[in-house]
C-alpha cells in the first residue's frame, strides 16, 4: 500500500496538470451565425441557470427542420447557428412543418422539451447502428470508426427520462451545414461541424454546460 500511494499521487498530479494546461483546439472553417432569439433570453432557464455565463446549445422547435434552429453559444457569444433533427414521431403530417408532439416516454421516438445537462463525449453503445461522414462510410456503407456521442441528462419532468431513452447528441448523414433532411428517434442530431465544436472544447466539462429546447 505504501508503494502504491506515491504512484496514485503522481497520477493525480499528472491528470490535473493535463487538465489545466490543456487549451481548446482552434476550430476549422467559418460558421454561419445569427443572433440568439429573444425567446431564449426571456425564458426562465436563462436566469435560473445563469446561462449568460455558460456554454449552451439552444434549440427552437417552433421552427421547421429545414431552418437553422440550433445556436451554439459560449458566455453570450454565438459560435454557430445550424440545423438539428427532431424525433420522427414528433413530426407533423408534413415534414415541411415544425414538430407538434413531444414526449418523455421511452420508445415514443419523440423529442422532449426542457433543459439538459451535457456530459463528456463517449462511444456509442457497442453494436448500435450509427452513421458518420467519413469517406469510407460514404463509399462502402461500412465504417470501422466507433460512433461517438455526448450524453445529456434532462433536468425537468418533461425530459428526465433522457438517459433511459438513450437521447444523446450525435451526428448523422441527414444533418449537415447544408441542411437537415431526416428525423431522429428523439436525439439531437447535429452536423459534424457542430459536433466538432463540442469535441474541441477540451475544458468544456470543468464547467456546467447545457442544452435548452423550447417551442
Amino acid at each position: 500500500m505504501k508503494k502504491i500511494l506515491p504512484l496514485l499521487i503522481a497520477l493525480v498530479a499528472i491528470l490535473f496538470l493535463w487538465i489545466f494546461l490543456s487549451k481548446e483546439e482552434p476550430l476549422t472553417g467559418e460558421f454561419y451565425k445569427s443572433p440568439l432569439p429573444e425567446k431564449f433570453i426571456k425564458s426562465s432557464y436563462y436566469s435560473d441557470y445563469d446561462l449568460a455565463n455558460k456554454f449552451v446549445i439552444y434549440v427552437d422547435f417552433s421552427k421547421r427542420r429545414q431552418e437553422r434552429r440550433l445556436w451554439v453559444v459560449d458566455k453570450g457569444e454565438v459560435i454557430a447557428t445550424s440545423y438539428t433533427a427532431h424525433g420522427k414521431k414528433s413530426a407533423s403530417f408534413s415534414s415541411f412543418l415544425a414538430p407538434r408532439k413531444f414526449s418523455n416516454i421511452e420508445g415514443s421516438n419523440q423529442s422532449s422539451l426542457g433543459i439538459y445537462r451535457i456530459y463528456p463525449e463517449r462511444n456509442m453503445n457497442p453494436g448500435r447502428k450509427h452513421t458518420c461522414r467519413c469517406e469510407n462510410y460514404t463509399q462502402s456503407n461500412m465504417c470501422k470508426h466507433k460512433g461517438r456521442k455526448f450524453p445529456i441528462n434532462g433536468l425537468e419532468e418533461s425530459n428526465n427520462k433522457a438517459i433511459d431513452r438513450g437521447v444523446v447528441i450525435h451526428t448523422a448523414r441527414y444533418v449537415s451545414e447544408q441542411g437537415c433532411t431526416g428525423n431522429s428517434d428523439g436525439c439531437f442530431t447535429v452536423s459534424p461541424e457542430v459536433f466538432e465544436i463540442l469535441q474541441n472544447k477540451r475544458l468544456l466539462f470543468l464547467k456546467t454546460c447545457y442544452l435548452v429546447a423550447i417551442k
